[in-house]
């Protein structure tokens, strides 16, 4: 039983979610609350495996909630707000949130969101079981099988439907994932591009290198964002468009570039390279 809790203080918000949770995500049980010292006893309570959090609250911000549970519970949490400043999403992400949706709610993008979030998660918890059970195994001469080839060939296919093999950057993206996937514990960003990097010679040098990787790296998931986005104006019932569209990346901010290439907006979208590369975790786990 997968057990979802939303917290909004907007009865209407509240049940447009109920709504959507019962309907389409199954074997779920729901938990509400609508003030943010409501949320954190239900949460330690409760611990939900998925908090859908507003981020204005009457008492506090879903930031104060976050902190407030993150050392009794770990719900993946999905934050919600009818603002889109750029400021409060950041700040958001860096609560290590899962997803950032905006009002007002779109039932395709929730449903997507909340998918993806599990599948991520019973990846993780899969990978996290096997590796206990090697743990337990005492006879360290054990080999198990190499099946990175497997795994690149299986990236790469996904990105190339993205249209972005071949770009600068995609190998060190490819690199990203393999790394990422391989972490038991969370990461940062500058970990990741560190960890690409051949340290040799000067620190300076170090540095160059690194910031070399983030460059490719961010200028590669860029032209898959804007590919997927093209998509989406052409044609929204694209398969590659709805197969990754709200999977890789946050659909608001997609919808925001689509905009952009329609003429009808100045503000374009932006990416999230963490939420693109652990969604090429999945994706990958999951291909045929």
């Amino acid at each position: 039983m997968l057990h979802v809790m939303i917290v909004d203080d907007d009865v209407s918000i509240v049940n447009i979610l109920k709504d959507i949770v019962s309907q389409h995500i199954e074997n779920a049980s729901i938990g509400t609350a609508s003030s943010g010292k409501e949320a954190i006893q239900q949460i330690k309570d409760e611990q939900p495996d998925i908090l859908l959090l507003d981020y204005l609250l009457p008492d506090c911000d879903g930031l104060q909630v976050i902190r407030q549970i993150r050392h009794a519970s770990q719900p993946a949490i999905i934050m919600i707000s009818e603002v889109s400043d750029k400021q409060m999403i950041a700040r958001a992400y860096n609560e290590e949130i899962s997803f950032f949706i905006t009002k007002p709610i779109n039932v395709v993008e929730v449903v997507a969101v909340i998918n993806q979030v599990i599948e991520h998660r019973m990846v993780r918890k899969t990978l996290n079981q096997f590796e206990m059970a090697i743990k337990g195994l005492n006879n360290k001469h054990i080999q198990m099988p190499d099946d990175a080839d497997h795994s690149v060939k299986k990236l790469k296919k996904i990105y190339s439907r993205l249209g972005i093999i071949g770009v600068s950057g995609c190998e060190d993206l490819v690199k990203a994932v393999l790394w990422a996937k391989k972490q038991r514990v969370d990461y940062s960003l500058s970990e990741m591009y560190s960890a690409l990097v051949d340290h040799e010679g000067e620190l300076s040098s170090d540095e160059q290198q690194v910031y070399a990787v983030k460059k490719r790296i961010n200028r590669v998931i860029t032209k898959a964002f804007r590919v997927l986005a093209s998509m989406g104006v052409e044609d929204p019932y694209n398969s590659v468009f709805e197969n990754y569209s709200s999977q890789l990346f946050d659909y608001s901010e997609l919808r925001l570039e689509m905009k952009l290439l329609e003429g009808t907006s100045n503000k374009p979208g932006k990416i999230n390279i963490k939420q693109f590369v652990e969604s090429s975790i999945v994706l990958m786990d999951n291909q045929e």
